[in-house]
């Protein structure tokens, strides 16, 4: 009787605290950084927890809790009893645009900096997992939030005049500011997930997980003209994308030794379809249209290996593969079938590596590398770690995550080309640097 009270006790706790940090979770605004070439269709990269992420974002073969619904649900049947898994992380998202300096000579210079900007960002993730049933029903359930694409992204730049002369000689003042121009992204469609999962035979498990996703996309472009002699050039133009949708993985697991085991997932694709609301303003009018959007995600293939040595304490390495075709990729704001955005197809290679010290202590370690879906000349390679600590009946996590991106793009808003003749002349593409540094904390309790 004792025994059975206890349990009781203990899954109406699990309960309360689920639903707790889920509420919590789902309450939270989330704010994430991106690079301006992810920015249109959602991160690449999203953070889902500090002992996922610390590995290189693997989780195709390996066990991930709550969140193996997102990678492959077919993983959740590692699960014996109940564990919940929380986190946050920080992003701090750099950015510097260079233009090609010549002297006199049509000869190259240096690249010099036109713009340069730093912003901070959060995310969260939840997950759960659990054997509810062990003796009528061996399946175990899973529920997760998770961000899938992030939208976010903030330029500001303030154009001044080049004019050679100083101020009071008649001519336009050195310096003068002529306009503020910004452009704010906000928004990050989320994935809530429910998965289940079941062993086959004592080597091989499938499981699916059905995925609920929800978010906003709001973009705002605006200039402040401050030379408003010529006409006050100012305006404001606002596109919002209010949209869900429903899609599903499925995955598989094999064991093929104490040492090695196998994953493979298939995630369908995502409609994401809502109201999409235009606003534009400007010093004479305004003007709001609203009609529907869709966004169309292609599918997703992984497939992964994890590899347990013989080693003492344990070391486990794993190395996954996920394949995108963004070509795929429909958007009825750029109608055809024939990738009319010249999208690319993207390989995203994934390595993580983790060793258990003898005082329970994980270090990891991990790498990933992918193409960008919009510029094929435009790659990331990701270096992360982390460690752990059992603290209060479970196991906090930190990760540290670094990546560097190099693209050439078109200037985000045009630059005069009448000043002082053919003086000076802008290139109509800048080299931008894309610098991403994250650190996150998870906590995991198993019951």
């Amino acid at each position: 009787m004792f025994n059975k009270l206890q349990k009781t006790v203990c899954l109406n706790g699990l309960a309360v605290l689920g639903v707790t940090v889920g509420l919590l979770a789902l309450g939270a605004a989330s704010a994430v950084a991106v690079p301006q070439i992810m920015s249109t269709y959602g991160d690449q990269m999203p953070w889902s927890s500090a002992e996922i992420n610390a590995m290189g974002g693997t989780g195709t073969a390996l066990y991930r809790g709550g969140l193996s619904n997102i990678f492959n649900p077919a993983l959740l049947t590692d699960e014996q009893g109940y564990r919940l898994d929380a986190g946050v992380m920080l992003d701090q998202e750099h950015e510097d645009r260079f233009q090609p300096l010549f002297d006199s000579f049509d000869s190259w210079v240096v690249d010099a900096a036109i713009a340069s900007n730093r912003n901070h960002y959060w995310q969260t993730g939840f997950g759960a997992a659990g054997r509810f049933f062990q003796e009528s029903f061996p399946v175990v359930l899973s529920l997760s939030l998770a961000d899938r694409y992030p939208y976010s992204y903030s330029f500001y730049e303030e154009l001044r005049n080049p004019s050679p002369f100083p101020p009071g000689q008649g001519e336009p003042a050195r310096d003068m500011l002529i306009e503020e121009r910004q452009r704010d992204i906000t928004g990050t469609l989320r994935n809530l997930s429910f998965g289940a999962a079941a062993n086959v035979t004592q080597r091989i498990s499938f499981g699916a997980a059905v995925h609920y996703a929800f978010g906003t996309r709001r973009a705002v472009d605006s200039v402040r003209d401050y030379v408003v002699t010529d006409g006050d050039d100012s305006y404001r133009l606002e596109d919002e994308f209010e949209m869900s949708g429903v899609n599903f993985t499925l995955g598989a697991r094999g064991v093929i030794n104490e040492r090695l085991e196998v994953g493979v997932a298939w995630e369908s694709q995502l409609t994401a379809t809502g109201d999409w609301t235009t606003t534009s303003a400007d010093v004479d009018a305004s003007q709001v249209t609203v009609h529907d959007g869709s966004y169309k995600y292609p599918n997703m293939f992984r497939a992964g290996l994890t590899f347990r040595p013989r080693t003492n304490p344990l070391t486990v390495f794993t190395v996954e593969a996920e394949y995108k075709p963004w070509d795929k990729l429909e958007d009825n704001e750029h109608p055809g079938q024939d990738n009319p955005q010249l999208l690319n197809d993207v390989m995203d290679v994934r390595v993580g590596l983790e060793h258990l010290f003898y005082n329970g202590i994980p270090l990891r370690f991990g790498f990933r590398h992918f193409d960008s879906y919009t510029d094929r000349d435009a790659s990331a390679s990701v270096f992360t770690s982390g460690v752990g600590a059992p603290i209060g009946g479970g196991m906090v996590a930190v990760s540290l995550e670094l990546t560097k991106i190099s693209s050439i793009q078109e200037h985000q808003f045009p630059y005069p080309d009448d000043f002082f003749g053919d003086n000076f002349k802008t290139d109509e593409f800048a080299r931008v640097d894309d610098t991403r540094f994250r650190i996150g904390v998870s906590y995991k309790v198993e019951f």
